[in-house]
């Protein structure tokens, strides 16, 4: 009994090992064949693509999540759990500092349930307005966990101001808000 199973788990390997070589020969083919014939269409695409990393990260009380601000400069998002604070501060691609700062409350807009601490979740994304598509704009998701209420949030960011290195500061304005669950959760 142990043999057959030792001859099954050795013919699984060299078959994984067979299509293992199979599939890096193939590539190799395509690339030594794809340099021969002058057109390398993998590096003219990878010539032109613009990688965007986004991150974030919380805890119990504090979130935090990096965002595209302009083709230039990103915003750092903070989220104070205990006081409903979502701030964003735009480093000065120049030098030191902050060239931009943007807050607002997403209490009055995310209710949380009375007794229940908050579980926010924090992520940016970006949008392109149709009037104006060379105004970049930066969006932040706030979704409370708990309740499933969620709001969007986004400034406007002035490419010219920040070329000019001058600091800009407003208020963020809320662009959308809802709730993603239609059920209570109770403890």
């Amino acid at each position: 009994m142990s043999r057959i199973r030792r001859r099954k788990a050795w013919l699984l390997v060299g078959l994984g090992l067979a299509l293992g070589l199979s599939i890096g020969g193939a590539m190799t083919a395509g690339v030594l064949l794809g340099r021969s014939t002058g057109t390398n269409s993998a590096a003219t695409t990878l010539d032109e693509l613009k990688l965007r990393a986004v991150a974030s990260h919380g805890n119990e009380t504090f979130a935090i999540a990096t965002g595209v601000v302009d083709e230039e400069v990103e915003g750092l998002f903070c989220l104070d759990f205990l006081t409903g604070d979502l701030k964003c501060y735009v480093l000065n691609n120049r030098g030191r500092g902050v060239q931009g700062y943007f807050a607002t409350n997403v209490l009055k807009d995310i209710s949380v349930e009375k007794g229940k601490k908050p579980a926010y979740c924090l992520v940016t994304g970006s949008i392109r307005y149709r009037g104006n598509p060379n105004t970049p704009g930066c969006l932040v998701y706030v979704a409370d966990a708990n309740s499933g209420n969620f709001a969007a949030y986004s400034f406007g960011w002035a490419r010219g101001a920040s070329s000019a290195g001058i600091s800009q500061s407003q208020p963020m304005q809320l662009v959308f808000a809802g709730k993603a669950r239609n059920l209570e959760i109770r403890e």
